[in-house]
């Protein structure tokens, strides 16, 4: 059984590690796409930056503009209005979410 989510316009199929906007595939680099999981997992909830550090860079030393970078680059690719910022503590996914 295939594991996917929709969004908007998009579909995030997490066998394949494809997301995909009105059927197109968009190519994201593997932590960035790790970031949209935790993002979408968490629908409407807030995803604090030590949830992201420990989820997806557990046992390394990462800063938080990396983060910061991954989120940009969602942002481009899914558009401005899909990610809020909680100012000093996280992000969060702010459109509905179907699994």
């Amino acid at each position: 059984m295939k594991h996917c989510y929709t969004f908007g316009e998009f579909r995030l199929e997490l066998d394949e590690r494809r997301l995909l906007r009105r059927g197109e595939a968009i190519p994201l680099p593997p932590k960035v796409f790790d970031t949209l999981i935790l993002l979408v997992e968490n629908s409407g909830h807030l995803v604090t930056k030590d949830e992201f550090m420990n989820r997806l860079w557990a046992g390394t030393f990462v800063g938080e503009d990396t983060l910061a970078r991954n989120i940009s680059l969602l942002r481009k690719v899914l558009g401005e209005d899909y990610i809020a910022t909680v100012p000093r503590h996280g992000y969060r996914l702010v459109v509905t979410v179907d699994e």
